[in-house]
């Protein structure tokens, strides 16, 4: 592309006093320059300008939010486009550094890129924005917000858009703006339930018998028996619930909504057999009560290392058994996978009761959303939740997408509740501490289960959640990097890991 000079030039220049005469000269980055008539001999439009770049985006532009519909996904600048004249060197995407020759349309709105390593691969984008701020590029649809350096890439926000209704602090219309009921009519397991055949004496006898285990899952080969301490800290607690290698992070943060409300529950649907077997009280699709017995082989790797959800510094805990109680579960009636189960399909597994609600990203107020989740906790509903942006900095820890929370009080007067990751890492036990901060606020998701069977447990005087103290050990598996990894990727699909 040529360098062209944008001219406001006055050309019957012998027709009129030049001495009283400027031309101004109106450059393509917003600036201008002004001569006097009076000292110019003639004007010429170079056609072979030595900055033959002049129009092309230029410099290193960091990554910082990626947008289709209604998905975001916050990046931490890792991810750079680097411009000089027509070459495009894509890099920390984690596909490896590629360079792209560019060609840029006569308009400069758009450019094309042919991928030097792989001349078939040519990507076309949009330049919707370009400042000396902001590089927004559109690409098949989605939208990618750059920034000039990583800090600005990590601190990036989208406008600020408030619900376009009054605010308010009566429930009754914070919950008009609810939506995805899921009470049926026909079973007390919710509308997912509807049509589910209920348990036979064949089901039942199998589900009994503790030599029949689940199905594996999440590639895990091997099922390895273990010491099991059901309830480490003498009650259920949620720092009993860390997920490592199953992608069922709706399921363990259900346990650990669970442990926060009703921990006597938990402890009257468990029965230590004594001889390493365990029954669980569970309902069948149609909410008969059934029960599922489990042995104390926990679903591990060829090393031995656990896979399943455990206790700290790796204990096998109650949230282990009800996992592989779930798991044997749905191994019998394939209702839907283990991992990415949603909230309201396993909450009623063990408490009867699939009747829920949702609240979408940035429906509520700030306030609103504070009232909806103490109203809710109060009334003990299980209460789960996610982030559609990720990497935004709550505390020492940061949002996760396409992941699920668990609802919680908190008694930071900075903070309107609390979100637990289940992953359970530092010494916070994986609680988030949400500020009234809007940018982290509309991101919040939420979903709520009635408590079934599980509502004449819930404790007194509902509070805020105070992890127990535990010492983090350097042999804890964590989360599994399989399961990172698809928390870092864009989630095409509704499920939550």
């Amino acid at each position: 592309m040529k360098k062209r000079l944008l001219l406001t030039v006055l050309m019957v220049l012998s027709l009129i006093d030049i001495s009283a005469q400027r031309i101004v000269i109106h450059l393509k980055d917003g600036t201008t320059k002004s001569y006097q008539t009076s000292k110019i001999e003639k004007i010429v439009t170079d056609e072979t300008s030595e900055d033959e770049n002049e129009g092309y985006i230029k410099g290193t532009w960091y990554l910082g939010i990626y947008k289709a519909g209604t998905t975001v996904i916050h990046f931490d600048g890792g991810e750079y486009f680097a411009f000089d004249g027509n070459q495009l060197v894509w890099g920390g995407s984690g596909e490896g550094t590629n360079t792209f020759t560019l060609e840029y349309s006569a308009d400069n709105k758009t450019f094309t890129g042919k991928n030097v390593k792989k001349p078939s691969e040519v990507k076309k984008f949009e330049i919707l924005e370009y400042t000396s701020s902001l590089l927004v590029l559109r690409h098949d649809g989605a939208d990618r917000y750059f920034y000039p350096t990583k800090e600005e890439a990590r601190n990036a926000e989208l406008e600020n858009e408030l619900p376009n209704h009054k605010e308010t602090n009566n429930i009754n219309t914070i919950m008009s703006y609810a939506y995805g009921y899921t009470k049926s009519s026909s079973t007390p397991m919710g509308k997912h339930y509807e049509g589910k055949r209920g348990a036979t004496s064949e089901d039942i006898a199998w589900l009994m018998d503790p030599d029949n285990e689940p199905a594996a899952v999440a590639n895990l080969p091997r099922w390895v028996g273990q010491p099991v301490k059901l309830y480490p800290y003498g009650d259920p607690s949620p720092a009993d619930v860390n997920q490592h290698a199953i992608g069922d992070c709706s399921a363990c943060s259900v346990f650990a909504s669970l442990a926060y409300l009703y921990p006597d529950f938990i402890k009257s649907i468990i029965t230590d057999n004594g001889n390493k077997t365990y029954t669980v009280k569970m309902f069948d699709a149609q909410g008969k009560p059934i029960e599922v017995c489990v042995s104390n082989k926990i679903l591990s790797e060829n090393n031995g290392k656990i896979g399943q959800v455990t206790g700290k510094n790796n204990v096998v805990t109650w949230a282990t058994i009800l996992e592989k109680a779930f798991m044997k579960w749905e191994t019998r009636f394939q209702i839907d996978n283990v991992e990415g189960i949603g909230t309201e399909f396993l909450a009623p597994l063990f408490t009867g009761d699939g009747e829920s609600f949702a609240i979408a990203p940035n429906t509520l107020h700030t306030s609103e959303l504070k009232t909806l989740i103490e109203y809710v906790l109060q009334q003990g509903m299980i209460t789960i939740g996610g982030f559609n942006v990720g990497g935004i900095k709550v505390g020492q820890l940061e949002t996760v997408t396409a992941h699920a929370f668990a609802f919680m009080l908190s008694n930071n007067v900075n903070a309107i509740f609390c979100m637990r990751n289940p992953w359970g890492t530092t010494s916070a036990d994986g609680v988030l501490e949400i500020p009234d901060k809007r940018s982290v606020v509309k991101t919040i998701d939420v979903r709520a289960v009635m408590p079934g069977a599980a509502a004449p447990y819930l404790r007194k005087n509902v509070g805020p959640y105070n992890p127990p103290k535990f010492t983090i050990m350097p042999t804890d598996i964590g989360v599994s990097e399989r399961l990172m990894m698809k928390a870092r990727s864009i989630v095409k699909n509704n499920e939550l890991w």
